[in-house]
């Protein structure tokens, strides 16, 4: 048998490999909440068609077709809007900690200057 190459690790496309980018994916929070919100849409979306659906005389095949088409987009709907929505509260957090860095690095600066 021939050798086998051994694999190199994956980069991660997203962050463009660098360790220390900061990610939806790697944010404890913002992961589970994306995939709440993406599961939740998808649920909702296929059981309030179907429901609307059969209450409106559809055939079953084809109200069970709408629901799950319907299922679908409400799950990508879901999660670009989850996705959207951390991307401005990583982005807040980011400010926040930016913020009180310079305060703090401005109150050791104002104590380095009265001493």
């Amino acid at each position: 048998m021939a050798d086998k190459k051994p694999k190199k690790p994956k980069k991660d496309k997203a962050a463009g490999g660098d360790p220390n980018a900061i990610t939806i994916g790697a944010h404890p929070r913002a992961n589970r909440s994306v995939q709440r919100w993406r599961a939740l849409g998808g649920l909702l979306g296929f059981a309030l068609t179907l429901l609307l659906s059969l209450k409106a005389g559809v055939p079953a095949f084809d109200a069970t077709a709408r629901a799950l088409i319907a299922g679908i987009t409400l799950h990508l709907v879901a999660w670009a809007i989850a996705v959207t929505v951390w991307k401005q509260l990583m982005l807040a957090e980011l400010r926040a900690i930016y913020d009180r860095r310079l305060e703090r690095r401005a109150e050791l600066a104002r104590a380095g200057e009265a001493a």
